[in-house]
């Protein structure tokens, strides 16, 4: 398995001085927090391959380069760990992708906000769609930024989020952050109002409201109809 550098930038990653890491997990422990796996071509070009492989050694069998023709040039990219910008902090993925309590690069930044010890998820949002450009256009800026990739599920494509979530034993709820809890109190005091004001009851499963006069109910099978309140 090939072990990649954790480096901030592709200038770092080149000078071949930084750690390196084989799994995300590993590399997530050296950063401290997320990391995602990038792809950064070399600023130069090269007129043959050997050219390019004087200025990346290793570049055939070491898994670090890909050689690319493109534009009547060789060009050299390199993989590298980087860290990802700070990730969400939320309960879901849902909730991550839509409203996060906040967000946070390690655990304890992610622990002040949940109020509870927190761990790095990575969860498929539900979601399908049918091409890559439906996805950025909704979740271009997580993608980019190596917090969201793409997947494919039952012949489309998802997306799946990395974020912090609650820690917690299986089986057992994890608890309300502070936030959480507030905004579930105002929901609770707040009165219960439906959309249009409640009709009254008296309307039978055979019977409508007269258009013309709101206290006449017409009988929708047989009969003139009766006033509102008449026997």
């Amino acid at each position: 398995m090939t072990a990649f550098p954790l480096a901030a930038n592709l200038g770092a990653a080149r000078a071949g001085n930084c750690p390196v890491a084989r799994t995300e997990d590993e590399a997530t422990n050296l950063a401290g927090g997320p990391v995602f796996l990038a792809m950064e071509e070399f600023a130069e070009t090269f007129a043959t391959p050997a050219a390019a492989e004087d200025a990346a050694p290793g570049l055939y069998g070491s898994g670090l380069y890909e050689l690319i023709w493109r534009d009547d040039a060789w060009r050299v990219a390199m993989r590298y760990w980087r860290p990802a910008p700070p990730a969400p902090v939320a309960r879901t993925a849902e909730a991550a992708a839509k409203k996060p309590l906040g967000r946070a690069r390690t655990p304890e930044e992610a622990r002040k906000l949940l109020g509870h010890p927190a761990e790095l998820a990575h969860e498929v949002l539900p979601n399908l769609y049918s091409d890559h450009k439906q996805i950025n256009r909704r979740h271009g800026a997580l993608v980019k930024n190596g917090l969201a990739h793409i997947v494919e599920r039952e012949g489309k494509f998802a997306v799946e989020l990395t974020f912090w979530r609650p820690m917690h034993p299986p089986g057992v709820a994890a608890p309300l952050a502070p936030m959480e809890r507030t905004e579930l109190a105002e929901r609770v005091a707040a009165p219960l109002k439906g959309p249009t004001p409640q009709a009254e009851l008296d309307v039978g499963l055979f019977e409508r409201i007269a258009p013309e006069n709101p206290d006449v109910v017409l009988v929708t099978e047989e009969g003139d109809g009766r006033f509102r309140g008449s026997d």
